[in-house]
């Protein structure tokens, strides 16, 4: 069958799907932003940490340790709302979603190309910060390399659901910026990326916890840590879940493609 004749066939969300990938990995700025700034970042303060009285230490009780999966879930955070964030609302702001009103392509389809174009390139974003993480600092990986996967992939997903609802509206860059500030601030803030989120006053942590980036980084710490299991990080899973569930069905009914 010619290439012609295979692109008539596949379903409209995996050719949405495979643009959206396409473009991903032409954006120079793209691969800075997930794949380098994370690793200087990790460097930088990795470094900056890195004190001689922890140098005797066992890998998994030094600060840097502790460093390296929040680190991972403020990248996950931030690719899935920076980056699917902007992308809608840049092509709203030209007009082209005004144009994709006239073709019969679904709003789910559209939205949710996105989503899962970000989970694609997830794999090569979470091996390389691990990887390097653990070739320079020799980060511990206690637990199943699959639980961790899992975990980033759900992770994944509920941020670019929020990513999504974020962009449902704004017509400007300038307009969703300020609200993806609002929304990531608080975490990244309280939710325990760079000290403990149990610093905060006792009436504050339900909200805390609340925050899918707190069930992330919980999640990913218990895992590289201390060994969990998916029964013991089912708590932060099912906010993930349910983060992921009702921003998406969010942003299908607030999405506007004007």
């Amino acid at each position: 069958m010619s290439e012609l004749a295979s692109a008539r066939v596949r379903h409209p969300f995996v050719e949405l799907t495979r643009t959206r990938v396409l473009l991903l990995v032409r954006e120079p700025e793209m691969i800075f932003w997930v794949f380098v700034f994370p690793i200087l970042m990790a460097l930088a303060l990795g470094l900056a940490f890195d004190r001689p009285g922890e140098a005797a230490a066992a890998p998994g009780y030094r600060y840097v340790d502790w460093l390296i999966p929040g680190l991972l879930g403020m990248n996950i955070m931030g690719t899935g709302i920076w980056g699917i964030g902007f992308q809608i609302v840049t092509q709203r702001s030209r007009k082209l979603l005004k144009r994709m009103m006239a073709t019969p392509m679904q709003r789910a389809h559209y939205l949710g190309s996105f989503v899962v174009a970000r989970l694609v390139l997830l794999a090569l974003e979470v091996a390389a910060l691990v990887g390097v993480a653990w070739l320079i600092f020799d980060i511990p990986i206690e637990g199943s390399l699959v639980t961790l996967a899992l975990v980033a992939l759900v992770g994944a997903m509920a941020f670019g659901g929020i990513g999504l609802l974020t962009a449902a509206r704004p017509r400007t860059i300038e307009g969703v910026s300020g609200i993806m500030n609002v929304v990531m601030a608080p975490m990244w803030i309280a939710s325990g990326v760079f000290f403990a989120a149990s610093n905060f006053p006792d009436p504050l942590q339900p909200f805390i916890q609340a925050m899918p980036l707190t069930a992330l980084v919980d999640a990913l710490r218990g895992v590289m840590l201390h060994g969990d299991g998916l029964r013991t990080i089912g708590f932060e899973l099912l906010i993930l879940l349910a983060w992921t569930s009702g921003s998406f069905v969010l942003a299908l009914r607030l999405f506007r493609w004007r």
